[in-house]
């Protein structure tokens, strides 16, 4: 006896993935971030800025020492 074409097999979509978020997010609405996931976030940024800040100024400091170093032309 046949099943009816009832399977696990998801039906194919008519839109894109991405255009499917995109409305859904119309209708529904974004998901509101807490507190804590914006603190976070922020936290984050931080520690990247200051890290690119340290990775700055040590090739900074370098470049200055090579200067300093390197015979001087005449």
């Amino acid at each position: 006896m046949s099943d009816g074409g009832k399977g696990s097999k998801p039906r194919p979509f008519s839109v894109s993935q991405e255009e499917y978020a995109n409305r859904f997010d119309t209708i529904f609405g974004k998901k509101k971030k807490t507190d804590a996931e914006k603190f976070d976030e922020q936290v984050i940024m931080k520690e990247e800025y200051y890290d690119d800040l340290e990775e700055y100024k040590r090739q900074a400091q370098e470049t200055w020492n090579d200067s300093c170093t390197s015979p001087r032309k005449k």
